[in-house]
C-alpha cells in the first residue's frame, strides 16, 4: 500500500492549480510549450533546493547511485520500498516508482495524460538535477509503463558517453 505523506498530499491542490494555469496558457501557445514553461519553474525550484542542501547531502557510490539517491531519497524523501530497483549496473539503474505522486493525482483530476505531462514538464527537472552529479548522466522513463496505465512508473538513470 502506498503511504500518503501529508506534505505530498498538500501539493495536489497546488499542482492542480499550476496545471489549470498551464491549460489556460496552452490556449495561447500550445500544450507542450506551456508545459515546458512549467518545467522551467519546477527546475528552478529544484536547483534552488540543491544549492541550499548540496553541502549536507550524504551521497555514496557511483555517479549513477548518487544521482538516484539525490533525486529519490534526498529531494523526494522516498523510502527504498517505494522505488524498488529492478536492474542495477555500474552505469545504469532502473527502478519502479510506486510512491504517492502529487503530479499524478493532479493530472488525473484534470483528465490529462501522464505520458504528455510527465514527458514535457517533469522529465527535464530530473535531468537538470542529476547533471549536478555528472553531466553525462541521462534520465529516461518508460512511457508505456507509467501510471495510471501501469501500476508503477518505470524510470532509468544511465551514464552515457
Amino acid at each position: 500500500m502506498v503511504e500518503i505523506r501529508a506534505n505530498e498530499a498538500a501539493k495536489v491542490p497546488l499542482y492542480t492549480k499550476a496545471l489549470e494555469n498551464v491549460i489556460k496558457r496552452s490556449k495561447e501557445i500550445g500544450l507542450e510549450k506551456a508545459l515546458a514553461e512549467w518545467a522551467r519553474e519546477i527546475t528552478k525550484r529544484r536547483m534552488t533546493w540543491f544549492k541550499e542542501h548540496k553541502n549536507s547531502l550524504n551521497l555514496k557510490g557511483t555517479d549513477v547511485e548518487k544521482a538516484f539517491q539525490l533525486v529519490l531519497f534526498e529531494y523526494m524523501k522516498l523510502k527504498p520500498e517505494e522505488v524498488p530497483i529492478v536492474e542495477k549496473t555500474a552505469r545504469k539503474i532502473v527502478w519502479r516508482s510506486y510512491d504517492f505522486c502529487p503530479y499524478l493525482e493532479a493530472i488525473k483530476k484534470l483528465g490529462m495524460d501522464t505520458r504528455v505531462v510527465c514527458k514535457c514538464a517533469t522529465h527535464s527537472p530530473v535531468q537538470a538535477m542529476i547533471e549536478t552529479i555528472n553531466p553525462k548522466l541521462h534520465f529516461s522513463r518508460n512511457y508505456v509503463a507509467i501510471r495510471p496505465y501501469a501500476e508503477y512508473c518505470e524510470e532509468i538513470i544511465e551514464l552515457v558517453e
